[in-house]
């Protein structure tokens, strides 16, 4: 699906396209996905049970998708990875599930963009989904999703970014 979408983008065959995963550190398998032949052209890369997102764009892109599912907020998980403000707005929200759900598809794409880190999440102050424009200090952060999915891409604004539905 990665290629496929990097080929789109780019106007090439997904079948020319590599795309590989290594770490600058240590040279294993794991890190960032790129494509070998185009790596300027940033790829990303998500799964959750029963969907896959990927994303292409012209410099660095970053996607994550989540399952809304059934269940209630983990309250404790949500203290730990939002702000004071993000948790004002789950608890306000109809669904807080799928809210807290939409706020963490932002953050792990920023994350993927290189952004900010896992390490502490709730330093990364994005944008509470539907209250404020979806930018981010230059990222644009595109949403999607309903009732039993939740994601976001992130790219740099001036970027070209395909979507395929």
């Amino acid at each position: 699906m990665l290629g496929f979408c990097a080929g789109r983008l780019l106007g090439r065959p997904a079948q020319g396209l590599s795309v590989v995963q290594s770490c600058g550190s240590c040279d294993r398998p794991h890190g960032r996905p790129r494509l070998a032949e185009a790596p300027g052209t940033g790829v990303s890369l998500a799964h959750t049970r029963g969907w896959v997102a990927a994303a292409a764009a012209d410099g660095p892109v970053g996607v994550d998708v989540e399952a809304v599912g059934d269940g209630d907020v983990d309250w404790r998980t949500a203290s730990a990875v939002c702000t004071e403000k993000e948790l004002a707005a789950l608890r306000a929200d109809t669904h807080p599930r799928r809210a807290f759900l939409r706020q963490w598809v932002r953050k792990e794409s920023l994350v993927k963009v290189g952004a900010g880190t896992l390490d502490e999440p709730a330093r990364l102050d994005v944008p509470v989904y539907g209250q404020e424009p979806p930018r981010w200090h230059g990222w644009r952060l595109l949403d999607w999703g309903g009732a039993e999915a939740v994601g976001c891409v992130a790219a740099r604004e001036e970027m070209r970014l395909r979507l395929l539905g």
